[in-house]
């Protein structure tokens, strides 16, 4: 029996796709149990909790930016974010999506959903899910703040962008996308906002998001080994933070600022080469 050209060609292509939504599926996964580790190594034990609150301590009682002089100006910047912000990142999303090209009722509602799901669900999982129980009386009664909602605002945003942009203007939308995104990483943990693990746990998120996303039957070509490559570089990259800020004799308060922000960047920065080539119809 002679199988044609067509029907091989459309064989490949639900193999290749099923192989994509099997990575990102994965993907997802491996990140979520990275969110479950940062959880409980920093907030469930007494030894993260001490180590955290003691960092989170001395942010507060640290003016300025952590001694990073050339940060401060960029930390004046990111202070001004506000909610409305997101309202109007959100609509100049719409807008670029209405004016991409093929694909752009898909790419638009694809990037609102991420960018909406990335800050949703660190609010449902800070607010509703997860507790910070009081493990050591030194500190007292701490309210949850992981995952960190700020970042997380940043990122999904970050991220929203990346797929709703046509593919010439994807460098442009990485770059500012990793710079905004890190900057407010960095910024929450030096003004004593939000802990190293917090910051972590929203590059998380915004990763497990945009994978499942990433799930989602389509005619894009996404490649898996760069699937892979976003769903270990993340948590790697998570682990690494912690061992800089927290087991390294250089750890401290500006090992945690510039590790946070450069996880976030990061993860914007993988997230760009994990995306799938042009939609074509």
């Amino acid at each position: 029996m002679v199988t044609s050209a067509p029907a091989q060609q459309s064989s490949w292509t639900r193999s290749a796709r099923a192989r994509v939504s099997g990575a990102s599926l994965g993907g997802a996964l491996v990140q979520a149990a990275a969110f479950a580790g940062v959880y409980l190594a920093c907030v469930r034990t007494v030894r993260g909790q001490l180590r955290e609150n003691a960092l989170h301590e001395t942010a507060v009682s640290t003016p300025d930016a952590a001694g990073i002089g050339w940060l401060r100006e960029v930390f004046r910047v990111v202070e001004r974010f506000e909610p409305q912000h997101l309202l109007v990142a959100v609509a100049a999303m719409v807008v670029l999506g209405a004016l991409s090209g093929r694909g752009r009722l898909r790419r638009t509602v694809l990037g609102v959903g991420v960018a909406a799901a990335t800050l949703g669900v660190t609010e449902v999982l800070k607010l509703e899910l997860l507790t910070r129980p009081t493990l050591s009386g030194l500190y007292g009664a701490i309210p949850n703040s992981l995952p960190s909602g700020h970042t997380s605002g940043v990122l999904g945003l970050a991220l929203g962008f990346l797929l709703v942009a046509p593919r010439w203007l994807r460098p442009l939308f990485t770059l500012a996308g990793a710079a905004a995104a890190g900057a407010m990483g960095a910024f929450v943990i030096d003004h004593g906002w939000h802990r190293v693990s917090d910051v972590l746990a929203s590059a998380l998120v915004g990763s497990v998001v945009l994978c499942l996303a990433l799930a989602l039957p389509s005619r894009a070509q996404a490649r898996t080994g760069r699937l892979l490559a976003l769903a270990a570089g993340v948590p790697v990259l998570c682990l690494g933070a912690l061992v800089v800020t927290y087991v390294l004799p250089t750890g401290g308060l500006t090992a945690g600022t510039l590790s946070s922000g450069v996880v976030v960047a990061g993860t914007v920065l993988l997230a760009a080469r994990a995306l799938p080539r042009e939609v074509r119809h």
